[in-house]
């Protein structure tokens, strides 16, 4: 096909990659597939439709992703930063075409660390449920991916604020690949710079203040769930030593402190707040604190839940999770519906809402009591540790 029916093959594309409705997914991939096979021979010695062709693997690369197909999108992106390299080398815009393949790639590899909400599966503590070897080597790759995307828009004129944006956007994804590995504090830490790069973007009034806002309050829910998985020593003490602690989130750390069980004066000295205001936010602050009793079936070995009051949340003043859960525990033993003594059970304590177990702010399960005293109370198995 010559090169001028090409190029309106993509620009009839672009009609349809900006939106376009009543095209079906059959036929953009019909038409994705023809236009890449129509530019790819004018391609060989032209940097421009080089770039360009690599921008259209993208785009099939996308749809495959949409459509349920992984792997097949994880090689056409990977033909769209081979295109593109050469050619980001030569002009910004290509660069940034460049630099987001990267991200896209990033994304694509660590989908399986991701639930169906688009949670991270496995940012729970070290001792918890982990991704299998392919998956958290994915998980590895995408980061290099990430840091490879941030290493590009550093490189470009940082007084064009397309590239301010796009180093700002490459952070956020940097976080995000950090918490799917489990490391909420790094995780933190980089949502902290980018919320700081995205105030600076944007000053009101602004035309794009609209998704200026979306931006912030997604980054600041990200946040404060990363915040709640932070350990207190080397991960809050960390982040507000290097000044990475919103002023607005140290009440949300001195609660999530002392959910974890340091002491008040321990708190204070860790966070660099004075001793009576760290006293004055547990007095004013409350966390909900959501528990499950589980008890295990001796046939099959399936653990299930109980109900209620053995299943609830309260809100709660000024307690760890395992202080709550020592109460509990007292109750459970002492209730007229307790399991008998022969069977396993456990308890599980979150903070916010009931989700994945390694979650969990305490967890500890209990063996059955020993043959020779069926009236004692069950003696607990080695817990697991709470989760941080």
């Amino acid at each position: 096909m010559e090169r001028t029916a090409a190029l309106r093959m993509d620009a009839e594309w672009a009609k349809i990659r900006s939106g376009r409705a009543g095209t079906s997914p059959g036929k953009r991939e019909r038409m994705l597939t023809d236009l890449i096979a129509a530019l790819a021979p004018h391609a060989e010695d032209d940097l421009s439709l080089t770039a360009r062709l690599s921008l259209r693997y993208g785009d099939l690369a996308r749809h495959h992703f949409d459509t349920g197909r992984r792997e097949a999108a994880l090689t056409a992106v990977d033909e769209a930063i081979r295109r593109c390299e050469e050619p980001a080398r030569h002009d910004e815009q290509h660069a940034r075409w460049y630099a987001r393949a990267l991200i896209n790639q990033a994304v694509y590899l660590a989908e399986p660390l991701s639930d169906e909400l688009g949670l991270p599966r496995y940012a729970f503590h070290p001792s918890g449920e982990q991704p299998s070897p392919g998956d958290r080597e994915d998980g590895l790759a995408a980061l290099a991916a990430t840091r490879r995307a941030i290493g590009v828009w550093e490189s470009l004129d940082q007084s064009d604020q397309r590239n301010q944006e796009g180093l700002a956007q490459a952070h956020v994804f940097l976080g995000d690949r950090l918490e799917e590995l489990g490391r909420p504090v790094d995780a933190a830490a980089w949502a902290v710079r980018a919320e700081r790069e995205f105030h600076l973007l944007w000053s009101p009034p602004d035309p794009r203040e609209a998704a200026h806002n979306a931006t912030l309050e997604h980054l600041g829910d990200q946040l404060e769930r990363r915040l709640r998985r932070c350990p207190f020593d080397g991960g809050l003490t960390q982040l507000q030593a290097e000044g990475l602690l919103p002023g607005r989130l140290v009440p949300l750390a001195v609660v999530a402190a002392r959910i974890e069980g340091v002491e008040p004066d321990a708190i204070a000295e860790g966070l660099g707040v004075d001793g009576a205001e760290v006293r004055r936010i547990l007095r004013a602050r409350s966390w909900r604190a959501v528990w499950r009793f589980d008890v295990r079936d001796t046939a099959d070995g399936r653990w299930t839940p109980m109900r209620y009051p053995w299943r609830g949340t309260d809100a709660v003043t000024d307690r760890s999770a395992a202080a709550v859960a020592a109460e509990l525990t007292d109750a459970f033993l002492h209730a007229p519906d307790r399991p008998p003594s022969s069977v396993h059970w456990r308890i599980a304590v979150w903070w916010e809402e009931e989700d994945h177990l390694d979650g969990s702010r305490f967890l500890k399960t209990y063996a059955p009591s020993a043959p020779s005293s069926p009236s004692s109370p069950p003696a607990p198995a080695t817990p697991s540790a709470p989760a941080t």
